[in-house]
């Protein structure tokens, strides 16, 4: 069957053109993917130079020759540059300028201009240089959650074999090929080269685009704007995983409620802003403390909460108290004053309590409000008797004096002083008298 090279190639080109604009069109929707922009300007400028490389015959080869393949080599050298600002790496323009640049140059020699297998043969190394280097921009992904980035290294790796092939038969690569010569058998298989790699590229590189953006509101959706910690939602999903997780092993936890004293007051005396300050502050002082394996979570206006895997009583009081010091130590410059922020805490365990998240944060919740109701900036627990019949080496692992925890263990026997017959605290209604 006869195949009208020109015509074949003119259909080809206009199919890699739609994906390059489908490409500029998704960008225009969203201006701040550049990654779409710089694949479907790359895209564009590989048609036009390919378009003047094949034209080799029909016009000057001043302009096919020396025009047409650095527009080429620069449109893949923009979608390489795509892939860097994908992952968030800087773009290389001044690498693409010199290949191409180096390619007019090297145009003006005798030898380069008037040998087209070596021009065949360099070409293909930088089109597959440029093409292995995009795939290894996304072997090394900032988001390996991307499902879509291993057909996209696929196709990349197959497009860098394809022209890679054209080495060992440059001297056989003439355009328009001959009938029933060994390049006219390759036309067609090129053609359809360059339509799955134009369409299949530009489908994947806007499924990436995707992907990252559901990734990013679904990291959004679970992350407290003001202090970067896990909101509510978060801290609840991923306490109950790994609880469940833990407990199955036959591990145990603890669980820390942690409420910044007086915060109203900071709020009405120094204004939002400051205590905006304040939060920030206070997570930035209790993410130093805690261990990577370590949740903190903002679970309400300043009350926070934190689960500690694998810690036992005495090691949630350890970390709670150093939390506690530490940030009392932090003092912020509010203009004229530097005031001390304090936070009270309440500590619970599964040995206590049992495995259930929301039991743990009932527990600590009520050992938050024995702290503030008895005098605020410090570590409390309901687990008094424990405490009590801890051994005295156990006690001296603990950050905050000795006296402190047997008075806890008084308090806590007593019950109805502080937490009342079922050893709660005060409910939240009266928060407000001790906050």
């Amino acid at each position: 069957m006869h195949i009208d090279q020109p015509t074949l190639f003119a259909v080809t080109a206009f199919a890699a053109a739609i994906s390059g604009f489908m490409l500029l069109f998704a960008w225009l929707q969203d201006r701040t993917s550049k990654t779409l922009a710089w694949w479907g300007g790359g895209l564009l400028l590989v048609v036009v130079g390919t378009g003047l490389v094949v034209l080799r015959g029909v016009i000057p080869p001043e302009i096919s020759i020396v025009i047409g393949n650095p527009i080429q080599l620069f449109g893949y050298g923009m979608m390489w540059t795509g892939a860097r600002t994908f992952e968030g790496r800087k773009p290389r323009l001044s690498v693409l300028l010199a290949v191409s640049v180096g390619w007019m140059v090297a145009c003006q020699f005798d030898f380069y201009w008037t040998d087209m297998p070596l021009r065949i043969r360099v070409s293909a190394i930088l089109i597959s240089s440029y093409l292995l280097l995009t795939a290894s921009e996304y072997l090394r992904p900032k988001n390996p959650e991307l499902v879509s980035r291993w057909p996209t290294i696929f196709i990349l790796l197959l497009q860098a074999f394809g022209v890679l092939i054209r080495i060992p038969i440059a001297e056989k690569l003439v355009f328009p090929a001959p009938e029933n010569s060994f390049t006219a058998t390759l036309v067609p298989l090129g053609a359809a080269g360059l339509v799955l790699f134009s369409f299949s590229l530009a489908f994947l590189v806007m499924a990436m685009s995707k992907e990252r953006l559901v990734l990013e509101h679904k990291r959004t959706a679970l992350v407290d704007p003001l202090t970067g910690v896990a909101n509510r939602r978060a801290f609840f999903e991923r306490g109950e995983r790994i609880l469940r997780r833990l407990l199955a092993d036959g591990g145990e936890a603890a669980l820390l409620m942690l409420d910044i004293d007086k915060f109203k007051h900071v709020n009405d005396t120094f204004g939002h802003q400051a205590g905006d300050r304040v939060l920030c502050a206070f997570c930035d002082t209790a993410e130093r403390v805690l261990r990577p394996t370590d949740v903190l979570g903002r679970t309400g206006g300043e009350e926070f909460a934190c689960l500690l895997p694998g810690a036992s009583l005495a090691e949630a009081f350890a970390v709670a108290e150093r939390i506690r010091i530490e940030f009392e130590a932090c003092r912020l410059d509010l203009g004229a004053v530097r005031p001390t922020s304090t936070v009270s805490v309440g500590v619970a365990t599964t040995s206590d309590v049992g495995g259930s998240l929301a039991a743990l944060m009932a527990v600590a919740d009520r050992a938050l409000y024995r702290a503030k109701a008895n005098g605020r900036n410090r570590v409390e627990t309901l687990a008094g008797p424990f405490l009590a019949a801890a051994p005295a080496g156990h006690m001296t692992d603990l950050s905050h004096p000795a006296t402190m925890l047997r008075e806890d263990a008084r308090d806590a026997a007593a019950g109805a002083r502080t937490a009342g017959p079922s050893g709660s605290g005060p409910g939240r209604h009266g928060e407000s008298a001790v906050a």
